[in-house]
């Protein structure tokens, strides 16, 4: 029960796969666009980002939008705006939309570079991700112990971890995670 509720208080990234009707992909980016701003402004929404296709004859847009918590998400997803926005955007689609969802560790792994594809991601195999993601805390909490020793070195331990933690979730996430998927990304996607 403890772990569930955890989750549900864990980030969440939504990616969203749409096609728009052929001839229709201007009307289409433009709802599309008024929606990811609205999305924006919504409370809990970490970003979004739209990833338009990239291959000749591909069709498929990409969207992916991070929440802070489930909660957010699904405030999002039943919000009269996001209702009003799928009914338009169906109108000018010519596929079904493909939904997935990522939380925790998942959401540190990049995108393959054919993202804009109708295929679902697939997360890194766990063994892989672990790897990756020991590797990251390690090179990110090694160097704030070097550098913070000497604020940390008076303080009690919990007291330390308090001051230590945040600065490493921040580092991890926007800075070592992304560089560390970029430059394994062969390895991690076994290719």
């Amino acid at each position: 029960m403890i772990a569930e509720e955890q989750v549900l208080k864990d980030p969440v990234t939504l990616m969203v796969t749409r096609v728009p009707k052929l001839g229709r992909e201007t009307e289409w980016e433009v709802l599309i666009g008024g929606g990811v701003r609205a999305a924006r402004q919504f409370p809990g929404n970490l970003g979004a980002t739209i990833l338009k296709p990239t291959g000749t004859g591909e069709r498929a847009y990409r969207i992916i939008m991070s929440f802070d918590s489930f909660a957010s998400l699904r405030r999002w997803e039943d919000s009269a705006q996001r209702l009003e926005l799928v009914r338009q955007l169906e109108s000018v689609e010519s596929a079904p939309v493909l939904i997935e969802q990522a939380v925790g560790l998942e959401t540190w792994f990049q995108l393959p570079a054919n993202a804009g594809s109708p295929q679902p991601m697939i997360p890194p195999p766990r063994h892989k991700m672990m790897i990756a993601s020991g590797l990251g805390v390690y090179l990110t909490i090694t160097p704030l112990l070097m550098i913070l020793r000497p604020v940390l070195e008076g303080l009690p331990v919990y007291m330390a971890t308090m001051v230590l933690i945040p600065i490493a979730v921040v580092l991890l996430t926007y800075v070592v995670m992304p560089v560390i998927t970029k430059l394994l990304r062969r390895w991690l996607r076994g290719e």
